[in-house]
């Protein structure tokens, strides 16, 4: 079973891949746009990047971070951002079909990151949470470059556990060693 994970963002999105061989999953990041760039050309560079990947290596299931929820909004957070991320969303479960994709399916961060790094206090700042991503990523022998690299890693992570599937970089594992917090 090979899967895609997706972190989704204009200005940098994640992506995880895992053939269900290799030890370890791939992983990188897109530039989709800048603030100048329109949400079709947005839009457009998704549909390449992810043909690009397909040519690569045949994903059955692609798997993404939900939109955030229209009543969630806070901080830097707009109704531009809101509908970008809701139109990579819907642009990746078309490619998914298109490309006859078994399985594709969006994933609620509370929940992959609760799996992922271990339950946090309500309120948790989000700089808080993209650094403990990114040092469960460490400890299961990844070394991401940006926060979207380690987002995309937890959602494949999460995604593989609901299909039941404990990857490689899973099997050894014990007990995990507490998550303190930023460093």
């Amino acid at each position: 079973m090979k899967v895609l994970a997706l972190d989704l963002s204009k200005s940098r999105t994640g992506w995880a891949v895992w053939d269900g061989k290799s030890q370890k999953a791939i992983f990188g990041h897109w530039t989709l746009g800048t603030a100048y760039t329109s949400r079709g050309r947005t839009f457009a560079k998704l549909h390449a990047e992810l043909n690009g990947l397909w040519r690569l290596t045949k994903f059955e299931n692609i798997y993404f971070e939900q939109p955030i929820n229209p009543a969630s909004l806070s901080g830097s957070t707009n109704i531009e951002t809101l509908q970008v991320l809701s139109g990579l969303a819907a642009h990746a479960e078309s490619f998914a079909y298109a490309v006859g994709c078994r399985q594709v399916e969006g994933i609620n961060v509370s929940s992959w990151r609760r799996d992922f790094i271990g339950p946090q206090k309500r309120g948790t700042k989000r700089h808080t949470l993209k650094t403990l991503t990114i040092e469960r990523c460490q400890q299961l022998g990844f070394s991401p470059r940006f926060d979207d690299e380690a987002d995309a890693i937890g959602i494949l992570d999460y995604s593989l556990g609901l299909n039941g599937i404990v990857p490689p970089w899973r099997k050894d594992e014990v007990l995990r060693p507490m998550l303190t917090g930023a460093k």
